[in-house]
């Protein structure tokens, strides 16, 4: 199964720590924008004290620095300031942070804390939530950050505050709500390189004094970020996005005690999605010696060699959400409740290989197997043919229907602030995922056709005692139950056709222009179709041919399983044989006719050359135990707490010291055959040990801030997620998770499978400083520094899972991994910004400059190390198994002007990583890729704004 891989579109300039000059600059400007009038009645909750934005990191409004954690936090205005467009920008911009769109999954890691599990058994471990309700799965849900008031950004576990599974941390974007007692609204228009275009607008209109609706929208457009540069030409490539987002909002406060909210909101994105680009063939080269280092590091990793369909993706997200708070005496009471419906559909075939220097010759590149040497290779121009018309496509499907409630009752003020709260979710979700296998010799695909119910509910409380004026305790605990369970169909699909020992005649083709999966509308989910218990090949044609809406234009498989293989056999053997012989011997590419197969002369059968029995000729069907029934179940509970204090050397001075626990699910695999077991895997945890410091001082009339804290997380039962055979998979069960695994008679266990496991224990610790100054001329600088250490400790030995048993089954076995580094963790992460206001004799100036530098780090647990015969690990400088990058900078520029005294008209420029250095958010290696999907590229532009 491939793993299905946002999370928030945010912005860089102020790492969130505490003064961000353009948010300074804007205050005033978003405060009207959220409808805020004299009389005070806006429901907006971002405030401005002095430099200071106001958060809800502990579920009560405080600035950051009175914070006693780690948090961080963007204002709406700074989300655009730098022209920050793609989810993945923010991980270069943010500490400790790593976000990647895989596939359209997006990948959240804090810390080295995250999951790449992203099928529908799995969950993320940064919880993710949009004005305080948890999305279980985001898809498109960057284009719902418009009108946003600030992006919260929480590290740690989260369990006794909110979040489900949030061991990493949590990501809160919170909207701006209607405000009472004014009319407003402004309309911006922004274009860029790539043909950038958006259009965004918000319109506030009071309807009685106690009665406000607001309503925004974002339209937002580009060309793709690659470019098509192979020999084949019309297909369109990954990354061009056509975007629509609405919501529409209510607000009712018939009392000063008593408000109720209804907002709505509308997604829909569509374009070509993201396929990523598979270096394997570059870094094979780059091994091999025929391109040099210079070379490879000036491929362009989207300058690609495209081929079969342009991708399309389809996503269709939309929700409703209501809000009542209650402010009584001594207390206060909030209710969320919401439904979500998100739909995520998206069809490719993938790129064969970046552009570099011979790489057309590396397409055509055959083992001869027929002359006496082994190993000889050569350049065949049909193989060039056959790999540029390879439709070998997948198809991803989730359908995630999700219900929110959470009823909360609160005190926030002192000395005793406490909240008491209960939660429960329930998410539905169909997933399917289909390939094809076009041209393949034994394999035409696979399917996963399922449906997973998911409830988790818990009850929480948490409560601060303000011991003395200068001194505070906190102490917290959860409780939560998890379940979930699926049924559904998985299935790998093969058939070869030729002789006996497979000499002579593969080449099915499927998948071709017109192809269409019947994804959900599939009718048959158990192929035992009359129920003796057993699956001929005609019940495995039927449900084989039942999975596909419709064939391609060029396909013949749909001939082959209407009538089974002698559908494409005519003429007889000389000899007699079974009667029937290829009218196409060995079926191929654009001329039907593959002239390298032994026996056949320009596709005529030829038996002085044939080099088996031609009555031995036959077809294969190797299907056994290879549709597999899915039905799982999982349930864990578990509890959270945390513990705090905090000590005030003075108002401008805090101590703290801080531990918190938190846990993410379990869960379960595929059923290993046919109504087999599915294996579980259990629930992980992480304890967050902390100390910290924050301070503020006061340089020559300038306030200034220098923040510290040293952490330490102890991360125990460790889940991995890899490709697995069913063989492999057993014996992890069985060796590494201590499950007994029966497996149905006649499996074929070369199935391979997205299998998860418990196997390390992990340590993570480090040192975080941060700080920020005034100088003359109204220039701001802030900056931060990340040193983190994150290995694995007390391993198992663990399955290569980049390597398949029935490829490589000599490396596709179990190794060490004690004292490897975890993903995605830079030794050394900083963040700088310069920033500066300049009042013009009408209007104003402003700019800012910020950078983001990342040492080099890992994006495997393997580390970029190939093993020898004995078992012995060395780095490697180049092939398919190299998933280290190197250290790198980003810088990014931004300017603004406000036309007039009043801030009605204002125009921007931007430049995002000006740099262009296109660097690797994840990397997928499995045994034929090396996929890496990319930070954007370099894009600049300009907006203009009106208000009125």
């Amino acid at each position: 199964m491939i793993s299905r891989h946002t999370l928030l579109l945010a912005s860089v300039a102020s790492i969130g720590l505490a003064q961000p000059t353009m948010a300074q600059a804007q205050a005033q400007q978003s405060e009207d924008e959220s409808g805020a009038q004299s009389d005070g009645q806006s429901a907006s909750v971002e405030d401005v004290q002095g430099d200071a934005i106001i958060v809800t990191a502990d579920r009560r409004e405080q600035t950051l620095q009175d914070f006693a954690g780690t948090a961080f936090a963007i204002s709406g205005e700074d989300l655009r300031a730098l022209g920050v467009q793609n989810v993945t920008d923010l991980q270069n911009q943010i500490p400790g942070l790593s976000v990647a769109n895989n596939q359209g999954n997006v990948e959240v890691f804090i810390r080295g804390i995250g999951s790449t599990n992203n099928t529908e058994l799995g969950d993320p471990a940064a919880a993710f939530h949009l004005d305080g309700v948890n999305i279980p799965r985001p898809s498109g849900i960057g284009s719902a950050f418009h009108d946003i008031q600030r992006v919260e950004v929480n590290v740690g576990p989260q369990g006794t505050l909110r979040g489900r599974n949030a061991t990493a941390g949590s990501i809160n974007a919170i909207t701006f709500r209607p405000g009472l007692g004014g009319f407003d609204g402004s309309v911006e228009a922004e274009y860029g390189n790539f043909d950038h275009r958006s259009l965004r607008g918000v319109l506030n209109i009071p309807l009685a004094d106690t009665v406000a609706v607001r309503f925004s929208g974002l339209y937002q457009e580009n060309d793709s970020y690659y470019d098509n540069v192979g020999p084949v030409e019309g297909i369109d490539v990954a990354e061009s996005q056509d975007n629509l987002s609405g919501r529409a909002q209510i607000l009712w406060e018939p009392t000063d005690r008593l408000s109720i909210l209804v907002a709505g909101d509308y997604i829909s994105e569509t374009g070509t999605g993201y396929t990523g680009t598979n270096f394997a063939l570059p870094l094979g080269a780059l091994e091999d010696g025929d391109i040099t280092q210079a070379q490879f590091d000036d491929i362009d990793p989207r300058d690609v060699i495209a081929r079969g369909i342009t991708p399309e993706q389809d996503t269709d997200h939309w929700g409703i959400r209501t809000t009542i708070e209650y402010k009584g005496d001594g207390f206060n009471v909030e209710y969320i409740g919401s439904y979500r419906d998100a739909v995520y559909d998206y069809e490719a075939t993938t790129p064969l290989s970046p552009d570099f220097p011979g790489v057309l010759d590396r397409l055509s590149e055959r083992d001869n197997i027929f002359t006496p040497e082994p190993g000889d290779v050569i350049n065949d121009p049909i193989i060039l043919q056959e790999n540029l018309d390879n439709f070998s496509r997948f198809r991803i499907i989730s359908d995630s229907r999700s219900h929110f409630h959470e009823l909360r009752v609160s005190n926030s003020d002192g000395p005793f602030i406490w909240s008491l709260g209960a939660l429960y979710i329930n998410e539905d979700q169909r997933s399917f995922l289909g390939s094809t296998g076009d041209r393949g010799l034994f394999f035409q695909g696979i399917e996963f056709n399922t449906q997973t119910e998911t409830d988790s509910y818990a009850f929480y409380g948490d409560a601060t005692y303000e011991v003395s004026d200068n001194f505070r305790l906190t102490g917290g605990l959860r409780y939560t139950d998890d379940q979930k369970e699926r049924t559904g169909v998985a299935a790998r699909y093969g058939l070869a056709l030729g002789g006996g020992s497979f000499e002579c005649c593969g080449g099915v083709r499927v998948g071709t222009e017109g192809f269409e999966f019947a994804a959900f509308d599939r009718t048959i989910i158990n192929p035992d179709t009359d129920g003796d218990g057993a699956i001929s090949d005609a019940e495995v044609f039927a449900f084989q041919a039942d999975g596909v809406a419709q064939f391609g234009g060029r396909d013949n498989l749909g001939d082959i399983l209407a009538n089974g293989p002698q559908a494409i056999f005519a003429t007889p053997f000389p000899d007699g044989g079974d009667g029937t012989i290829l009218t196409t011997p060995c079926i191929d590419t654009i001329s039907f006719d593959f002239f390298n197969c032994d026996g056949f002369t320009n596709g005529a059968f030829d038996p002085a050359t044939f080099p088996i029995n031609p009555g031995a000729f036959t077809f294969t069907v190797p299907f056994g135990g290879q549709i597999f029934q899915q039905d799982g179940e999982f349930q864990d509970d578990f509890v959270d707490w945390r513990v705090r204090a905090e000590y005030d050397i003075s108002p401008d001075n805090l101590l703290y010291a801080l531990v918190a626990n938190g846990h993410k699910s379990g869960g379960f695999n595929d059923n290993l055959g046919d109504n087999g077991v599915a294996p579980t895997f259990g629930t992980e945890s992480v304890v967050l040990y902390e100390i910290g410091s924050k301070n503020e001082f006061d340089i020559g009339g300038r306030r200034a801030y220098l923040n510290a804290s040293f952490f330490y997380n102890d991360y125990t039962d460790q889940v991995f997620t890899g490709l697995l055979s069913v063989a492999t998979a057993i014996e992890t069960a069985v060796g590494i998770l201590g499950q007994d695994i029966p497996v149905p008679p006649g499996t074929n266990t070369d199935l391979v499978v997205s299998f998860s496991f418990n196997a390390a224990d992990s340590e993570i610790y480090g040192a975080q400083v941060e700080g920020g100054f005034g100088l003359p001329g109204n220039i701001d600088v802030d900056f931060t520094v990340l040193w983190l250490e994150a290995q694995i400790q007390n391993s198992q030995e663990i399955p290569d899972f980049r390597f398949q048993p029935d490829v490589d089954s000599g490396n596709a076995v179990f190794r060490p991994i004690d004292g490897n580094r975890l993903p995605r963790t830079p030794r050394w992460q900083l963040n700088g910004k310069v920033s500066q206001v300049i009042e013009l004799p009408q209007g104003q100036l402003d700019w800012v400059a910020s950078f983001g530098y990342r040492s080099s780090q890992f994006h495997t647990i393997f580390n970029s190390l190939e093993f020898d015969t004995n078992g012995v690990g060395t780095p490697v400088t180049g092939g398919r198994l190299l998933d280290q990058i190197d250290g790198y900078l980003t810088v990014d520029i931004g300017a603004g002007w406000t036309i007039d005294d009043e801030g009605k008209y204002r125009f921007e420029v931007y430049g995002n990583n000006v740099t262009n250095q296109q660097e690797e958010a994840a990397i997928v290696i499995t045994q034929f890729d090396n996929t890496r999907f990319f930070t954007r590229p370099r894009t600049y532009g300009a907006r203009i704004r009106a208000r009125f």
